[in-house]
Parts: C-alpha cells; sequence; structure tokens
C-alpha cells in the first residue's frame, strides 16, 4: 500500500514521544524543526541527547493511556510489540496520526526521507518498505539542487504575496523560472 503524500503543520502542535532511545531521538531530530510541542514518556532516557533539547517536556515514567489525551500526533519508538499494538488501536479509533517506529502496519502515516531549506520542503517515501532507499533519493536530490534555489524563491514569494492574482502574476513567476533554471 503507498500513502499519500501530504504535508501538514506542526507548528504548535501536540506531539507525544513513547520511548527514549536512539530511534526516539532521531524521530525528534525530523519533526524538530517544524516547531511542535513535544513530550516524551520514558521509564529511562537512554539517550542523553533528549535532555539536552530545548522545550522538551520529559516524563520519566512508564507510559500511560492518558499521556495520549489532547495529542495531535503520537510517536511509539520502542520495541515493545504489544504496546506499539495497544497504542496504535486507541489512536486509530481516535482519529490521532500515530506512528509505530519499524511497524509500519501500526502506522497512519509515515516518516518520509526530506530536504529542509527554509520553507522548501521535499519529501521522499517508499510507503515504509525501503528507508535506505529513500535516504539514498534524498542525498542524490539535494546534489541536483540548484545553489541559487533560496535566492529563486525568495523572489517567488515575494511576487506571490505583492502582486494580485491572475495572469499577468503567473507569466511573471514563470519568467523568473526561466531565467534561473
Amino acid at each position: 500500500m503507498s500513502y499519500f503524500p501530504m504535508f501538514v503543520s506542526l507548528e504548535g502542535k501536540e506531539v507525544l514521544i513513547v520511548g527514549g532511545g536512539k530511534v526516539a531521538y532521531r524521530k525528534i531530530e525530523k519533526i524538530l524543526p517544524f516547531k511542535p510541542n513535544i513530550t516524551v514518556v520514558a521509564k529511562e532516557i537512554k539517550e542523553s541527547k533528549i535532555s539536552e533539547i530545548p522545550n522538551i517536556k520529559i516524563i520519566n515514567r512508564n507510559f500511560l493511556f492518558t499521556d495520549l489525551d489532547r495529542k495531535d500526533m503520537v510517536i511509539v519508538a520502542v520495541d515493545d510489540i504489544d504496546l506499539q499494538r495497544e497504542i496504535y488501536n486507541y489512536c486509530y479509533r481516535r482519529k490521532i496520526p500515530v506512528n509505530c517506529v519499524d511497524s509500519p502496519q501500526y502506522c497512519t502515516f509515515l516518516f518520509p526521507a526530506y530536504i529542509k531549506e527554509d520553507d522548501i520542503v521535499i519529501g521522499i517515501s517508499t510507503s515504509g518498505y525501503a528507508p535506505a532507499l529513500a535516504k539514498r533519493l534524498k542525498d542524490k536530490i539535494k546534489d541536483c539542487l540548484p545553489k541559487n534555489l533560496l535566492e529563486v524563491f525568495n523572489k517567488l514569494k515575494e511576487i506571490r504575496e505583492k502582486k494580485e492574482k491572475g495572469e499577468r502574476r503567473q507569466k511573471l513567476i514563470y519568467e523568473i523560472l526561466d531565467k534561473y533554471f
């Protein structure tokens, strides 16, 4: 099954991470640039870098289902498959997006490999089947991006903000794209 590539805002959203190891840290690193409010629940924080991240709430204890209250997204980064399944079922019934790491059958969304340059975000997914391939594709695509990408992006952004919609604006946008690409 392939997943629809949907980009969503995480800014200010309440995200719960269940687990405190290296995998939890990698997931935190991936979402941090998108400015969510992150709560980590883990009996033990095994990856010390988690404790060094500012503005993350850490709860040192076993997971409780009440931890899911008022959460907009849940990431389960534990090896306990039974717990993954239970959290998945709970979230699925309540329509809370959930990702159980390395268990695509217990995910309503997947983490893509992505490239982020300011507001430009390029996501690559293999629908959870070959994450190493997605990462390799990300590296190849990043090498192909023009060096002046942000300059062009900012010019286009300014035009869209200042010019009225219509054919004139579209023509100007494509003139700039043709000039740089």
